[in-house]
């Protein structure tokens, strides 16, 4: 089995391990155990032939509105995508910065965009894997690439202090990626950074509301660059299944509450089980733990794989490395089944 270079790789491992994709229980890809919310699934059982057999609303005024009002931000400041990772490209490209810096580890995506749009990469080191703002000099770059909370490792920086660093230095673009910040949502910096110049919030339909198939992500940024953003893209950037859909999840403001209070449980609860058999995770405030393992995560990764479980190891995360494997949060009867073939394999 070759080395992952993204989590959720269902059907790619079960080939390579000779099974069936429902055979694998995914602890690689960070999205929601609960699955899609009610009304996405029921949308798709009921989707006939005119939502294919026409071009998607290309306006997409109801979807727009839900966003803008669920962020408090301008319309003039949304950009809808093909999901997060394209519209990272698009920040980028239309910023156009000489050199980027990228605190790592990073999301492997991250350095691909830095090079598709022809600037240089910086790397940031994290000393002792946490990010210390204080001791950033974004000096030698003229970007800055960061994400909060930070992917692998869960870190989290508050809001109120990100937004004084980022106050001290107005003359730095910005792409802050917060892909995780359903799960801490009074930490986003959405609104309060959409009138600086140069600067792109990115979010994601994907990880909260667990519909990667559906490809739909959306970015705030100033206007300017929201624009700029917009021109670079083909015509109908986003499927009108995937339209309906995010209207649908945004709208299911149960399934975001029940969410959150199983993240507030679950999470704690998978750290201690985890810290029971000996593992010693990293702090994070993400659905998804970064655990140091002995020996060789990606052996690891492997023996856990004949077992029917897939886990995201880390060997080719700059800065990081094969003493890792990061592990999503799933629901209780599930990590179970996670925790016993741990222990039968360290």
């Amino acid at each position: 089995m070759d080395e992952p270079l993204h989590g959720g790789r269902v059907h790619a491992v079960a080939r390579a391990m000779g099974m069936a994709p429902g055979e694998l229980l995914d602890f690689s890809a960070n999205l929601n155990p609960f699955g899609p919310p009610a009304g996405v699934m029921a949308l798709l059982r009921a989707a006939g032939p005119g939502l294919i057999a026409a071009y998607p609303d290309a306006e997409a005024p109801r979807l727009r509105a839900l966003l803008c009002a669920r962020h408090r931000a301008p319309e003039a400041t949304l950009v809808l995508g093909s999901g997060g990772a394209s519209l990272l490209f698009l920040a980028l490209q239309a910023l156009k910065p000489r050199r980027v810096l990228l605190p790592q580890p990073a999301f492997r995506e991250q350095p691909r965009a830095v090079a598709a749009c022809g600037a240089e990469l910086l790397p940031l080191p994290m000393p002792g894997l946490r990010l210390d703002l204080e001791a950033l000099d974004p000096q030698p770059g003229d970007a800055l690439l960061l994400t909060n909370p930070h992917n692998p490792t869960g870190q989290l920086i508050p809001g109120l202090e990100l937004s004084a660093w980022i106050d001290r230095h107005p003359g730095l673009g910005l792409v802050l990626d917060e892909a995780f910040m359903d799960y801490q949502p009074d930490q986003s910096l959405v609104p309060g950074l959409l009138a600086r110049p140069g600067t792109v919030v990115l979010r994601s339909l994907t990880k909260f509301y667990a519909m990667p198939g559906l490809r739909v992500g959306h970015a705030f940024a100033d206007p300017a660059t929201a624009a700029a953003m917009a021109a670079l893209q083909p015509a109908w950037p986003v499927g009108q299944l995937a339209l309906l859909a995010a209207e649908a999840a945004l709208a299911d403001r149960d399934y975001e509450r029940r969410t959150l209070a199983a993240f507030a449980e679950d999470l704690p609860a998978f750290r201690a089980e985890l810290e029971g058999l000996g593992l010693a995770p990293l702090p994070g405030s993400t659905p998804f733990l970064l655990v140091p393992v002995p020996g060789s995560g990606s052996a690891l990764a492997l023996g856990l794989a004949a077992r029917g479980l897939l886990v995201r190891t880390c060997a080719q995360w700059p800065g990081l490395g094969d003493g890792y494997v990061r592990l999503a949060l799933r629901r209780p009867t599930e990590r179970q089944r996670l925790l016993e073939a741990l222990a039968l394999s360290l």
